[in-house]
């Protein structure tokens, strides 16, 4: 017999409860993926149903052979090979929930993108590394940071309160960033109350509640210079609320006062970008004699690949290696002289 509330439509208990779990599965599903990786994989997506509508094809599901032609028009657009990953992983994503198998895995599909990677490496193709910021040159960003600058509308020239707002945002940004290799979402997500300072040994340290890395929040901590705590505190507002955030500017501000920052310090600015920082702290560390695992402990890198990657481009002079080398220069001058002599 039906009950008054299926007759009338009203919803059960049973029914709110089974809508209510849905709605908790889907929020769970959708934060699987952190908000940087949705937004990408949006992007991603777009390009590939517009391609689909443009061309009159299926694009849920796919068709392995118009993937293809769509990735090879990808490329054909010169797309960065990482761009056309990220974009192919976005049709992946979406398919996992379709029951047939997923076309955007099958062999065709898999050997097109190696032989993507294959052909770009051959042409010397490879993905561009952000150019170091190191200490040596955070000084010299240090020295000029209080020089007036022509970044105001019209190219005028800031005042000297404008100068010194951005100098003291700008050294301290730069510094905490290079300290704790901070990865640009991570440096905006900082706020007040996560500079501490324990109480055993004094030293300072930034507290990082989530990153790229680290999407189910553990957190992480890492140790800063009394410089860089002392440069954060004297941009610290006097009625901050520990739960605002510290930098409150976009991640392409960021970027810009980078590269501004380094031309007025007679850097080039061409590969400067938010990366920099963290290239930057790989490389002093290496150039410190400090182990591999050192250096992906503060980078907080899960793969070697990554870390060594960050500081393949150090000078050779300055890896253990060279250093090495130049002591036994010097060690074995005056033998190499005397055999010389005696060969006469």
């Amino acid at each position: 017999m039906a009950t008054v509330e299926n007759a009338m439509n009203i919803p059960t208990a049973r029914d709110l409860e089974c809508e209510a779990t849905e709605v908790l599965i889907a929020h769970a599903r959708t934060a699987a993926l952190s908000v940087t990786t949705r937004e990408t994989y949006d992007t991603g997506w777009r390009s590939w149903t517009r391609w689909a509508g443009d061309n009159a094809r299926s694009a849920l599901p796919a068709d392995p052979n118009d993937l293809e032609a769509w990735l090879a028009e990808l490329i054909r657009q010169e797309k960065k090979p990482t761009t056309v990953h990220t974009y192919l992983a976005a049709v992946v994503e979406r398919h996992n929930s379709c029951p047939e198998p997923n076309p955007a895995r099958v062999p065709e599909v898999r050997k097109l993108m190696a032989g993507l990677n294959r052909t770009r490496i051959a042409e010397g193709c490879t993905p561009r590394q952000a150019a170091p910021l190191r200490w040596r040159d955070i000084e010299r960003i240090i020295d000029t940071a209080h020089i007036p600058r022509h970044n105001q509308p019209g190219g005028r020239v800031e005042t000297a309160e404008q100068t010194a707002q951005r100098a003291l945002l700008d050294i301290a940004m730069i510094a905490l960033a290079h300290d704790a290799a901070l990865r640009c979402g991570e440096l905006l997500a900082l706020r007040w109350m996560d500079i501490e300072t324990p109480e055993a040994d004094g030293l300072h340290i930034v507290r990082i509640r989530r990153s790229k890395t680290d999407q189910t929040g553990r957190g992480a901590v890492a140790p800063i210079s009394d410089f860089s705590a002392q440069a954060i505190a004297r941009i610290r507002p006097d009625e901050a609320d520990p739960q605002d955030r510290i930098f409150d500017i976009s991640p392409s501000t960021v970027t810009r006062h980078l590269r501004a920052a380094a031309k007025a310090a007679g850097i080039d600015p061409t590969n400067i970008t938010s990366h920099s920082t963290r290239v930057g702290l790989a490389q002093d560390l290496a150039a410190s004699d400090i182990t591999l695992l050192g250096v992906m402990q503060a980078g907080r890198w899960k793969s070697a690949a990554t870390a060594l990657r960050y500081t393949e481009h150090l000078s050779a002079s300055e890896t253990p290696v060279g250093q090495y080398l130049k002591t036994q220069h010097y060690q074995t001058a005056g033998s190499i002289g005397s055999i010389a002599d005696t060969s006469h």
